[in-house]
């Protein structure tokens, strides 16, 4: 880890199709001890949990800022990230220690579910006995603030100075109950110490890169553009948007089709996961029309096969960008929910991308 001001924004360079991905939107930079982004949630996911982080109420959206305290641990996780099933453990014999030393008013903890439905993890949390405060980000809202890191575990620990919370230590991966009891009294004892030593949290400037050629992508682009309009004759053209981004556009005899691929790279949510790549057609009005994997896996990282791919792009197919909301019982591939989660989340954000998309009319392959 560097000492210098990092930039928290994740650099994903797009040069045409091949270098796909879309940036996180917010462009936050945090230098070493600087105040935290105040990072807002649709709320708790149980009444009590209000309690639990000093809030006097049961209900409705909390922020960072609300919350009192000396030190604020934030456990950023995903219920299907095998890695987070031995965290989630240590994190609530962390909880249990805090109450037993008397210090849950002065050190704080929220867990947040990173792309996960709310309504799922109550669940979750039962099986699991889970008492510390969770609260769940499904559109990865929050997760893309602090940068989109790109792995779960991912904990955070923050202290108050000033009446901000500022970022004084963070770690990726599982960390025992010691270690986060440690890190957590170091912070209560020494604020200012450890503010002093603290650090930016790193960035990975490598773009993502696609396992596939321009040419082998762009055989799967006119594969799935066939697809998507019926027309086995059917070629590509790519256009540039005028943005550094590029799209794939449809071209029938000679004239461009008002039908579009796009590719797109998304960094995986848990550590032991790969990163997602694929294509997905679709009309100017935002309707998708199908879906191509370059590299999409599952538990094991496995490959999706053709029977996934195909399921899920049955379940895509027809519906809008404007209204894409992921239900992992019915919208993911089996043993690939995160997988999954991640391309309805890229396709969601991939509407405002339309206002660009050019005319339709004459013109040929480019």
């Amino acid at each position: 880890m560097t000492r210098r001001i990092l930039p928290l924004l994740l650099a994903i360079l797009l040069a045409g199709p091949v270098a796909a991905g879309t940036p996180p939107a917010s462009s936050v930079y945090l230098a070493p001890a600087d105040a935290f982004p105040d990072l807002e949630f649709y709320g708790l996911l149980a009444p009590t949990d209000y309690a639990k982080l000093g809030l006097d109420r049961s209900e409705g959206p909390v922020r960072l800022s609300e919350i009192p305290g000396d030190v604020l641990v934030l456990e950023f996780f995903n219920k299907s990230c095998v890695p987070c099933q031995r965290q989630v453990r240590e994190v609530e014999a962390f909880y249990q220690e805090l109450g037993r030393r008397g210090l849950l008013e002065r050190i704080r903890l929220l867990a947040i579910a990173a792309g996960n439905n709310p309504k799922y993890l109550g669940r979750y949390r039962k099986r699991r006995k889970l008492t510390y405060p969770i609260t769940a980000d499904p559109q990865f809202d929050q997760w893309r603030r602090i940068g989109d890191p790109g792995r779960t575990p991912f904990t955070l620990f923050l202290v108050r100075r000033d009446g901000t919370w500022r970022l004084a230590r963070y770690s990726f991966g599982v960390q025992w109950k010691q270690e986060l009891l440690g890190h957590a009294l170091t912070l209560l004892a020494k604020p200012e110490e450890a503010l002093a030593n603290a650090t930016g949290l790193p960035v990975d400037p490598t773009p993502l890169v696609l396992p596939l050629d321009a040419a082998g992508v762009r055989a799967k682009a006119r594969t799935l553009i066939q697809r998507a309009t019926g027309d086995p004759s059917a070629d590509v053209a790519v256009v540039k948007l005028g943005d550094g981004t590029s799209v794939y556009q449809a071209v029938s005899k000679g004239r461009r089709l008002p039908v579009f691929a796009k590719v797109a790279s998304r960094r995986p949510v848990c550590e032991v996961c790969e990163a997602v790549h694929f294509l997905f057609a679709f009309d100017r009005d935002g309707r998708i029309l199908g879906f191509e994997p370059i590299h999409v896996t599952k538990y094991g990282n496995e490959e999706w096969d053709e029977r996934d791919w195909r399921f899920f792009e049955k379940r895509v197919k027809g519906r809008n960008m404007a209204s894409l909301p992921f239900d992992p019982k019915v919208d993911a591939v089996s043993k690939a929910t995160m997988s999954s989660a991640l391309i309805f989340d890229e396709m969601r954000r991939t509407l405002p991308l339309l206002k660009k998309l050019p005319a339709d009319g004459a013109g040929g392959g480019g």
